[in-house]
């Protein structure tokens, strides 16, 4: 006899399972399976269903983590009508038909994940014990906690990294669940039924619904308003690899940014799992990866070590040591770059551009995101790197997640469900890649540019919307006018009182992580360090060479103020060509990181430290050298301590430049418009008054650095005067607080940067 075993969630049916007694049937993400169960955590063979004796019996295989109300299972076990089985975090009940349910063991009641049936206290968090484990990276240890108090169910945050969210707000004290509301987990969206917290989507993936998307914009050159997207209506389900593509300027990177928030429409609306995105951006900000057109992994560190440095920005602070290696062998295995993780981008062996490609790819599912957005992630790659990463697109689309992709090569887009053509703004056409020739007349997809020249761009979005694609892609899967109320309803507290993440002013482990990040940056490339270390000594050598202090007091006077100039000038180069392109020349990984977690403070500290210490071993030796081959006289600690301030003014002016431009070319042309006024503003070459010494005084590091230089030199130097009484080393101030005007100019410049990484905010 037989018996039929159906898997649904709160919202959709997956399948259903027809047993035949004494017969296994396979559950898991592989296709060969007889039900197939997409998610993230969902092993290939996960679990073998079986009718025996009268009973449904669910069994894991290989140690795979199964869930049974809530309780783990490492046996065969028995399943009733309305159980929740969970494969890792892929939640789902089982139901029989009504036929059946007779003969079967009577119902349970929902599992103990939200039910006032279950125990008083349940938490919900990473690690297997908890009654609702959810495995994922983005997830604390112990994230929430679930109360049930008499007849109502409290909520509460674990002082969890990515948040707790009731109906779009984050939540900071414990709160009363009601009926219909939606509760996130950072990206993990569930719906209170009143007795339980059931998943939004299977597994916890996203769906997407774009509808009445417009981006306006003024134009530069008319100053008119221009329409970037026009009316744009979409859906892409969980589990879709959706490519966008069309002609030059049509929108497609602007349509998806507006679809990962990056670059919010200006009307329209984007909900993710029939939440408004724009309104609770935090609450899917951990959960989103993005892929831009720039790489965004550094070049002279290894590939494993670039994931570790990620892994520990973006995963919580409880995640061990341990679980970071997982992750990132999972990674690795998963972008087939396992016998490429202890390289370097550039060296040994340098990677080849798909390689590349999917290393930055392995950055982004680090923190394991259940959407992902590629900007032109296959551009100047050959067609047959081209075609692998798309198969790799799509296959990550398998595991669950939601992947949209923006492109200009069609040679392998039928690896794709569903693409999305636009021309000027609008969308002419969503469906299958294999339909779109036909649906243009053309013989071929890549012939359909030219067929778009023949007719204006609202032609083609009038014809896709009469066509049977829109109903089937579009407008039968968009939210009805109902759902849609209930999510402006539920968002509606949200809009008024905006509820952003509240990220510390400064995270001292964000900054050892950022820290360890650069020095093994600069460690890594020994070319670069050894000519950074060997500069001040070989530029000593030429000072100890030139320069001749002498025996009489004027001939001695000259030499020694010439010498603290050459040490000063010397010391703010050092600094600022440390610095200068040590921002820009990492930005599309500084705005990919700030986007998500990095915070400015701790970035920027991340950068002064190492540089700090580089600048004073350039300092120690320059100066010991040049006192030692020219038996320069005087405190030697003083006159350090006055380089290594100036030196780090020096470098705050560079990360200053670094901050502002976006190129390194900008960076290093910016160069002589710093030094050159640092020599002729020095109150040396020229003797400065009036507005111009005023200048000098509030932005010119070598005017303070040489006073207080000078300041340190003997006391029968500094009173000899010329033949019309004038002092041969006129000094202004005195040593201590000429250093007290280099800490404030450097602490002007350092303010000057945390600005610039601000505005820079803008692209993000």
């Amino acid at each position: 006899m037989e018996h039929i075993v159906e898997f649904k969630t709160s919202r959709q049916s997956l399948g259903r399972l027809v047993l035949v007694p004494n017969q296994d049937y396979g559950v898991g993400s592989d296709e060969s399976n007889a039900m197939r169960i997409s998610g993230s955590d969902v092993q290939p063979q996960h679990a073998r269903f079986r009718y025996r004796d009268g009973l449904i019996l669910v069994e894991p295989i290989r140690s795979a983590r199964i869930l049974l109300n809530g309780e783990t299972i490492t046996d065969v076990c028995a399943v009733s009508d309305g159980d929740w089985v969970a494969f890792g975090s892929t939640l789902f009940q089982v139901r029989f038909p009504e036929s059946d349910r007779n003969s079967m063991a009577g119902p349970r009641p929902a599992p103990a994940v939200g039910t006032k049936e279950g125990n008083d206290k349940i938490i919900v968090g990473r690690i297997p014990s908890c009654g609702l484990p959810i495995d994922s990276p983005l997830i604390s240890r112990k994230h929430a906690q679930l109360q049930i108090d008499s007849d109502d169910v409290w909520l509460e945050d674990l002082k969890s990294t990515n948040g707790t969210w009731v109906n779009g707000q984050r939540i900071n004290e414990r709160v009363v669940l009601h009926a219909g509301d939606r509760v996130s987990f950072a990206s993990f969206v569930f719906v209170f039924s009143g007795s339980a917290l059931e998943p939004v989507e299977a597994g916890n993936r996203v769906r997407v619904a774009a509808y009445g998307l417009n981006k306006t914009v003024t134009d530069r050159t008319t100053g008119e308003p221009r329409n970037l997207l026009a009316d744009i209506d979409l859906v892409i389900n969980p589990g879709e690899f959706v490519v966008i593509f069309g002609t030059s300027g049509s929108g497609k990177s602007t349509l998806l940014d507006a679809l990962n928030g990056r670059r919010p429409a200006s009307s329209g609306e984007v909900s993710y799992n029939g939440v408004d995105l724009y309104r609770a951006f935090d609450l899917f900000r951990s959960g989103i990866g993005y892929v831009p057109q720039q790489d965004i992994v550094h070049r002279k560190i290894t590939v494993r070590n670039a994931l570790r440095y990620t892994a520990r920005l973006r995963l919580p602070p409880d995640t061990s040591a341990q679980e970071i290696e997982v992750y990132i062998e999972r990674v690795l295995e998963r972008v087939g770059l396992m016998e490429k993780g202890d390289l370097a981008v550039d060296t040994p062996e340098p990677l080849s551009g798909g390689q590349l490609k999917r290393v930055s790819l392995a950055v982004e599912l680090v923190a394991n995101p259940n959407i992902l957005f590629l900007d032109e992630a296959t551009s100047g790659l050959d067609a047959g790197t081209d075609k692998r990463m798309m198969r790799l697109f799509a296959g990550l689309a398998g595991d669950g997640k939601t992947v949209a992709c923006v492109t200009h090569s069609l040679e392998n887009i039928d690896h794709c469900h569903l693409v999305a053509l636009l021309h000027q703004g609008r969308l002419v056409y969503y469906g299958p890649p294999g339909d779109a020739a036909e649906h243009f007349g053309v013989a071929r997809l890549s012939d359909v540019y030219e067929a778009l020249d023949v007719q204006e761009a609202a032609y083609w979005s009038e014809r896709f919307v009469q066509s049977p694609h829109h109903e089937r892609y579009v407008r039968s899967r968009l939210p009805t006018e109902v759902d849609k109320a209930q999510n402006q309803n539920s968002a509606a507290t949200d809009a008024q009182t905006p509820n952003k993440i509240r990220r510390s002013l400064f995270d001292i482990k964000q900054a050892i992580t950022l820290t360890r990040r650069y020095a093994d940056l600069l460690f890594s490339d020994h070319l670069n360090l050894l000519v950074l270390l060997l500069q001040a000594p070989l530029i000593a050598l030429v000072v100890g060479a030139v320069f001749d202090t002498g025996d009489e007091l004027p001939q001695r006077a000259a030499a020694e103020s010439q010498i603290t100039f050459v040490l000063i000038l010397s010391a703010i180069w050092f600094g600022c060509i440390n610095s200068a392109r040590e921002i820009v020349k990492e930005l599309p990984i500084y705005l990919r990181e700030r986007a998500v977690v990095v915070a400015i403070p701790a970035y920027l500290v991340s950068k002064l430290i190492p540089l700090a210490l580089l600048c004073l071993l350039q300092c120690v030796s320059f100066l010991a050298i040049v006192t030692w081959m020219l038996d320069f006289s005087g405190p030697f600690d003083e006159r350090l301590l006055t380089l290594f301030l100036a030196g780090f003014a020096a470098t705050g002016m560079g990360l200053a430049v670094s901050a502002f431009v976006n190129s390194n070319d900008k960076a290093i042309a910016a160069l002589p418009l710093l030094l050159i006024p640092q020599f002729i503003l020095s109150n040396s070459v020229v003797a400065l008054t009036g507005a111009t010494e005023s200048f000098a005084r509030v932005s010119v590091i070598a005017y303070w650095g040489l006073d207080a230089m000078r300041a340190t030199l003997d006391s029968e130097l500094l009173m000899l005067r010329d033949s019309t009484g004038k002092l041969l080393i006129p000094v202004t101030g005195e040593w201590a607080g000429d250093l007290g005007y280099l800490a404030a100019q450097a602490a002007g410049f350092l303010v000057i940067t945390l600005i610039g990484l601000k505005l820079k905010d803008r692209k993000v």
